[in-house]
This record gives structure tokens, sequence and C-alpha cells, in this order.
């Protein structure tokens, strides 16, 4: 029975009821150790008989072992992983060594976790309860927390247990948590009263409850020895951890000294019987006597050894000598199989006293497999580990290094700075490029942007006398800072330095990325850099160039970018997204997600930039990632400002330029006020938005910043002409115009055009507009190609050429409303009805109610895709997708899988 815990356990049966019917469930129940997770869970997989319970237990010695929990997870289900979509299959067959393969996408192995519950809950509703999820390895957790966030229309319900204080995906993923705290007196006094047979005071139950914090194991541990508090105050709390620590501590002193030492060789392992019996052996120790710690309750023997808590454990380790646990560790790695190559070198690593060259090439071996299998978190363990065991300060050194960047790239960028700094001065040229990217990279993603670009150009300096390639890749990392920050001056000092070393220069990664950020900087300070980075492209296009380096795969989408043209250029963009999630390159995703979303919301796909700016602010919150955060903040006010979303805009508006504001990102604070600036301009406050926009002006006028493609020029300009300001917009028009045409781009000068259109008259304006309209096929933004036709259709409008108006009036509106943009689909509606013609909104106010996921979904459908193949593209299971359909039927008014076509193809 579970005692004081009535609270809990309603919750709990509300979600599993919610489960058997198709409405998943997700908890994560936070607590100390000791307070009864355990216990929760238990009673939980005791009273849902009718459902399928999965359960799985987090350990320490499985902690370094990749993907060792989805191991548990799967359990005896390997058979149905080859049914899973083929990607999916494969990642989730190489993540657990049921097939051998490299680069296993992190995203995939997610998605085959959810696949595998969402199937294997087909015929009967499933529950997973996940115990000690915490000691889960880092790749497991990954891909059960992913699995769990999209868990949403299937039979599951999965509960996970955490203790408090502990690092876990799980707990900074946003799922609902439970926080499990102490019981109260009158549970306590029930609990101790029911588990002992004792009577026990009322004064003797208070003291007890102060002194734990109603923490149940430590109620029981304390109720056996009242003595143990005689030498507090009576309102002195005991701290739980160590009170549970001595107590576990007494009762392996009553062992025989056989027991107690085979109670430590079972500590230090991960729980397997035959390989605890072989190190007994080898040792001469009776194993016998973990029957003995069996019958005090401090371990279970069943198919496998497990400690009645982790603080047994814990506090056997602790009170064993070094030199007893590395002749246990070394007893260990014999009786370990052959077949388990990583858990031997573990054992060795631990029972190593001093520098071991042989066994940091061992962990090397095994860092080398976890990366195969894309477990960056277990290889940069094991390359910190070598590192420690490294005889020579280099070969430290350089597996610190090593370390610290498998660590940044799973997504650990506090633990990738520390080994950095713990690598201490690197001794070759290459390892000195290698640390300042790293590092320069991590200030950067995390708002340190000055650091970031002293970092990389005092190390590009270090090295380009006598490595030029690797300093022309530092110059071009300290351009993507400098263009955050703003700083035009640095910007100019970084283009003279990769012209001077553009002759030296003898690979063609660095040749291309040189090229490439040379003509960004030219075009960000005025110098027109279009044809460098066009080259840069087309090499970046037809080779396979930076194809196979997570952290540099944002240059695969700056190009495309900075070119806004249409063609196969752009194909890299969606490339460079798909290889960086196939290489689980975490800690570079939420910065490549926001770029991306850039691209797709200067084309038709603003469902999918809604979708990566939503998951990179998720990401960059959680990673710590400051700058992607402010950056994808602003990118996504920027397209609720398009979408009309003011409340959405202002809201994520504002926190970016708070976090801009305080980290110097001042390329995040003119998105943000272009954002507000355009939604004020959409509600036709013009007046509302030209103090906006005049605030980006200054921003670019201090910082020299002359891109056109954030000029709000056009914007202002179109404020202006809305107050009767003409002069004053003649002026801005031309100098925008001229700063286009230096910069000798189609989208750039096409938004000049289409200014010069509207404060031009006559047949002069309709030169100026038929010009842009023609820029515009160049390019993939069909927003400000609406915007063209809907500024020269007002003008024909005002003109009484009213026939010639509604042509363009009318491409307007169906533009602006098959993207979702409602406040200028609107205005165009007011001038067409102005024309005298009735604007027909087939359907637009219905599309425009479809959320980013439902869209994307009614979209693969109507393009012929199964459920479940929706369901894999989008990484969700197919009940989810069924779940999100119905919504859109419901909200499109229409009832089958045609009349949705007929839906999406009108609008």
């Amino acid at each position: 029975m579970l005692i004081g815990r009535a609270p809990e356990q309603r919750t709990l049966e509300a979600l599993a009821a919610g489960a058997r019917v198709g409405r998943s469930g997700v908890l994560v129940v936070v607590g100390e150790a000791g307070c009864g997770k355990t216990a929760l869970l238990d009673h939980l997989a005791a009273t849902i008989h009718d459902m399928d319970v999965c359960r799985v237990v987090g350990t320490e010695a499985e902690r370094d072992l990749g993907f060792g929990g989805l191991s548990q997870l799967v359990g005896v289900q390997t058979g149905a992983v080859e049914e899973l979509p083929e990607p999916q299959a494969r990642a989730l067959a190489v993540a657990l060594n049921l097939r051998t393969g490299t680069d296993v996408d992190r995203m995939a192995v997610g998605a085959g976790t959810l696949g595998l519950l969402s199937r294997r809950a087909e015929s009967q509703p499933l529950a997973v309860l996940l115990d000690d999820a915490h000691l889960l390895d880092h790749s497991s957790a990954q891909a059960i927390t992913f699995a769990a966030r999209r868990l949403l229309a299937d039979p599951i319900l999965l509960v996970a247990a955490v203790r408090a204080g502990e690092d876990s995906p799980l707990l900074s993923a946003g799922l609902p948590v439970l926080e499990l705290g102490g019981l109260g007196t009158a549970a306590a006094g029930e609990l101790l009263s029911e588990r002992s047979g004792r009577r026990f005071t009322a004064g003797q139950i208070e003291r007890l409850v102060r002194a734990t914090r109603g923490n149940p194991l430590a109620l029981l541990e304390l109720g056996d020895d009242l003595e143990a508090l005689d030498s507090l105050g009576p309102d002195d709390p005991v701290a739980v951890r160590s009170a549970l620590a001595r107590s576990f501590l007494s009762r392996t002193g009553k062992l025989t000294a056989a027991a107690r030492s085979a109670l430590v060789v079972a500590a230090c392992s991960n729980g397997d019987p035959l390989v605890v019996h072989g190190a007994c052996r080898a040792l001469g120790i009776d194993h016998e006597g973990l029957a003995e710690a069996a019958d005090a309750r401090l371990i279970a023997v069943t198919g496998t050894i497990e400690f009645r808590h982790p603080l047994v454990r814990a506090a056997v380790v602790g009170a064993a000598a070094p030199e007893e646990l590395r002749a246990v560790h070394a007893a260990l790695a014999e009786a370990t199989a052959a077949d388990d190559p990583d858990g031997r070198t573990w054992h060795l690593a631990a029972a190593a006293s001093g520098p071991d060259d042989e066994v940091a090439a061992a962990l090397d071996r095994v860092a080398v497999r976890a990366r195969e299998r894309s477990a960056y978190d277990v290889a940069s363990s094991a390359l910190e580990r070598a590192g420690r065991l490294a005889s020579s300060p280099g070969a430290r050194g350089a597996r610190l290094l090593e370390a610290a960047e498998c660590g940044w790239i799973s997504g650990q960028g506090q633990r990738a700075l520390t080994l950095l700094e713990q690598a201490g001065e690197p001794g070759s040229p290459d390892l000195v490029a290698r640390a300042g990217h790293l590092h320069g990279t991590i200030a950067v993603r995390t708002g340190s942007i000055p650091e970031a670009i002293k970092v990389f150009s005092s190390a590009a300096q270090h090295v380009q006398a006598s490595h030029p390639d690797a300093a022309a890749e530092l110059w071009a990392d300290a351009v993507t800072a400098a263009l955050t920050a703003a700083d035009t001056r640095f910007l100019r000092v970084a283009a003279t330095a990769l012209t001077e070393l553009e002759p030296r220069l003898t690979d063609a990664r660095s040749r291309i990325l040189g090229a490439l950020a040379t003509g960004m900087a030219l075009t960000l300070t005025g110098g027109g850099g279009a044809d460098r980075i066009r080259a840069s492209v087309h090499h970046l296009a037809t080779s396979d160039t930076l194809r196979a380096d997570p952290m540099r795969a944002q240059w695969l989408v700056l190009g495309p970018l900075f070119l806004r043209e249409e063609g196969r250029y752009r194909a890299l963009v969606q490339e460079a997204l798909t290889e960086t999630r196939a290489a689980a390159a975490i800690g570079e995703l939420a910065h490549l997600l926001w770029l991306v979303a850039l691209d797709d919301a200067a084309s038709d796909g603003w469902s999918r930039a809604d979708s990566e700016f939503q998951e990179s602010v998720a990401l960059a919150r959680e990673l710590g990632h400051t700058t992607d955060l402010a950056l994808a903040l602003a990118g996504l006010a920027s397209l609720d400002a398009r979408m009309g979303r003011g409340p959405a805009c202002r809201e994520h508006a504002v926190e970016a330029i708070g976090l801009c504001a305080e980290k110097d990102i001042v390329i995040g604070r003119v998105w943000a006020r272009l954002a507000l600036g355009e939604l004020e301009l959409g509600a036709g406050r013009a007046e509302e938005a030209l103090v906006e926009l005049d605030q980006v002006d200054a921003i670019l006028s201090e910082s020299g910043l002359q891109d056109m493609d954030i000029h709000p020029g056009p914007a202002r300009v179109e404020a202006l002409m809305r107050l009767g300001r003409v002069d004053e917009a003649t002026r801005v028009g031309q100098e925008l115009h001229r700063l286009s045409t230096a910069k000798g781009q189609a989208w750039a000068l096409a938004r000049a055009e289409r200014a010069l259109g509207m404060v031009a008259e006559g047949e002069a304006a309709d030169e100026h507009f038929a010009m842009a309209a023609q820029l515009h096929d160049g390019t993939p933004d069909q927003f400000e190609a609406a915007l063209t036709a809907l500024a020269h259709g007002a003008s024909l409008r005002r003109r009484r050429r009213r026939r010639d108006a509604r042509v363009l009036l009318r491409a307007a509106l169906e533009g602006f409303e098959q993207l979702g943009a409602a406040q200028r689909a609107e205005q165009a509606a007011v001038e067409l009805t102005a024309t005298g013609e009735t604007a027909q909104r087939r359907g637009a106010s219905k599309l425009t109610t479809l959320t980013a996921q439902e869209r994307q979904i009614a979209e693969l459908l109507s393009e012929g895709q199964t459920t479940r193949a929706a369901a894999t593209a989008l990484f969700l299971s197919p009940k989810t997708v069924e779940y999100h359909l119905r919504h859109v039927y419901t909200k499109l008014g229409v009832r089958s899988r045609a009349e949705l076509t007929e839906a999406l193809a009108e609008h």
C-alpha cells in the first residue's frame, strides 16, 4: 500500500485513463533520493493490469554506454525495428548495434523510438515507466525525450522519475513535471507504524519529519535508530543523503569481510552476475557473500544484481579505499567478455593508477565506436578519460580538445568550455586553429560576440604564417561573428586579411570559405561581393566540400541566403539541415535551424519556416545558446508580422530586443524592429511603423552596415507616402536605389524599384513597378512580389486605371492568401473592392486557421503521402498525424483526402 501519495496517485490514474482512450500522457516525477519515486512507479505498474507495462531503469554503470537505456526500452522487440521506415530502422538498428554503420541520424533514432512505441501500443495501451531516468545515458535520454515531446494521440503513458538536482534532457524539454515532496506528519506516522510495527509518539514523529523533511526512505532508516538524532538540536535539519549514507554504511559494517568485498565488486560492475562472480574468483572473494548482502536488504539478486537504492551503491564505493577499487576494476576488466570491448576498457581506465598510454589508446577506440553511432556524449567522456591517462602533455591536450569538440556537438556547451580550458595551450598550429574555432563558436553561440571575434582573429593571426588554410577558415568564422554584432570596422579588417591570404591557399575548402566570407564582408560594408559569393556557392553545390563537417554546415546556407536567388543553389539549404540532423550535431542544430527558416520565410515555405523557427527557439533555450535564441526569436517575430499575428510578434520581438541589447547582437535588433514596423504597416498604422523603422535606420547608420537585405528603405517609403511626406519618401527611395545598384542583386534591386514606383507618377511609376516585377521573377520571395503587385495595383487604382489595377490586385490577394499574410491580404482585398470588384476570399481565412504542423500534414497528405509516410517525414506517430488531420478536416470543412487536395489547390 502506498501511503501519503493520494494526489499523485490520482494524477497518474487520470493520465492512464486518458492513455487507454488514445490521449497520450507524459509526466516527469522529480524528487530527492528516497522520496518514493520508485514506490510511486511500482504502485502504478501494479494498478494498470490492462496496459502493457515497459520498465526501464537507469544505472550508473551504463551511463557512459551509448544507447544502453534505449536497449532496455526496445528489449525483445528488436525484430520490430526492421518494420520501421528504412531511415528510422537503419538509425535505430545501428544505434543498438543490430546493424553495422556510421553517422547515425539522431533525429531518426528519436523518430524510430517514437515509431516503435506507437506500433507496440497498437495492440494494447502501453505504459513506459522510466526509473532513475537521470542515470540514462545521454543518447538514450535524448531519443526518449524526442519521442515524449511528440506523444499526443497514441494510447501511451510515459512516466519518468528523475532525481532533483540532476541533469536530464527530460527536464529541459518542457514536459509536464510533478514535484514529489516529503510526507506530512500524519502520513509519516502511518508509514513508520506500518513498516516497523512499532508505536511512535507524536513528538518522535515530528522530530523525524523535521530531521528528514518527510523523506520516506530516510524516515524508515532513522526510525530504526532514533538515537542518531540525539546530537542534533530541536530544529536542526539532517541532510538526507548523508543520513542515508551513514545508515547504509552502518549496515555494511555488520556484514562479514567477504560479503563487504563482494559488495564492492558488485557496486563497481554493471550488475551482470557472471562478470561479478568471475571478478570475485580472480580476487579470491567468495561471491556467496552477495547472498548475505541481499539478506541485509542492501541488494536484490535476480537476473541482475540491483542495489536497493543508488545511495547504497554510492555509499559502498565511497567507503572503499582507492587501491581496493583499482584492484576490483582490474578484475572486472578480466572477467568482461571479449564481445564487450567498451565495458572492458572502462574498467581498465578505472583500474589505472597513473598514466597509461595503452589504456588511453583503447579509450580512443571507444570514442571512435561511439562517434560512429553518433553517441558524441560517450565519445567525449572516453576522450576526456584518455586525456587524463596520457603520459605526455601534448597527447593530453589533444585528447581533451577532441573531447571538448564532441561535447559541443552533443549539446553540452559548458562541459565543452571546461574541457577546452583544461586542455591548456595547444602545441601545434593545427590544434591552435581547432581550439580557436571551437572556443570562438561557443562564444558566439552563447552571446559573447566581442570575445568570439577576438578569439577567432587571434587564432587566425597565430597560424597564418605557417597554416594559411586554417587561418582563412578562422577569419571566415570571425566574419560571421562580426555580422552578428554589425562590426563593420572588423569586417573590413577581415576582408583585407582574407584577400592577402588568398594567393597562399592550397585547400579547396579554405579557398571556398575564404572567398565566401570575403564576399559577405564586402557586401555588408557596401563593397559589392555578390560575384565572390555566387562563385563560392557554385563550388559548394557541385562538390562534396563541407558535406561531412557539421561544425561548418552553416556555410552551405549563408551563401544562398546572401544571394536570395531562385535556382538549384537553394537546394543546399535543405541539404545542410538534413546532413546536420544526420550527424546528430545538436550543438549546431539550433543555429542552423534559424538560418534555414530565414530561407524558407523568404520563399513560399512559411509553414516550414514557422516550425523551424519554433524548433530553433526551443533548442536554443534548452542548450543555453543566447545568440541563437535571440536571432530565432527575431526571425520568428518577422514571420509573425507578415502573417498578422500581432500578440505573438510583439512577444517574440520584445524578448529578442532585450536579449540583443544585453549581448550586443545588433543584427537581431534590426530584424525585431523591422518585424514591428511591418506589423504596424500591415495594420495601416503608418506613424507607429515609422517609429520602428526610423530606429532601424539609426542602428544601421551608427554601425555602418550597408546590406540592402535588411535596409528599412522600402517600408519607410511606404509609411512616408501614407503620411503624405512625398519629398522625404523620394529621397529615401533614391538613396535605396543607389545602394541597391551598388550591390547588384535582384532581390535588393526589386525592392528599390518598387520604392521608386511608389514615389513616381504616371508612366514612370509603371516602368519602375514593371522592372521590380521582372526582378522578382529571379527570386523565390513571393511576399515581396505580392507587395509590389499590391503597390502597383493601388497606384493604378488611384490613377483610375481600374481594369489594369484589378489584374495586379487579384494576383497580390492570391499571393498573400497562399502565404497566410492576413493583414496584407486584407489590404489587397480593400484595394480590389475600391476598383468596383468584390474581392473573392476563397478559403483564405480557413487556411490561416491551420497551425504550422496542421498545414504541413495537410500538404503531405494532399500530395498522396500515406499517414505513416507523413508521420515519418514529420517525426510524429501515425496516431498524431490522424489527430491533426481530424482538426484540418474540421477547420477546412472537408471530409476526404480528395476534398482536402481540392481545398489546398484552390488556395
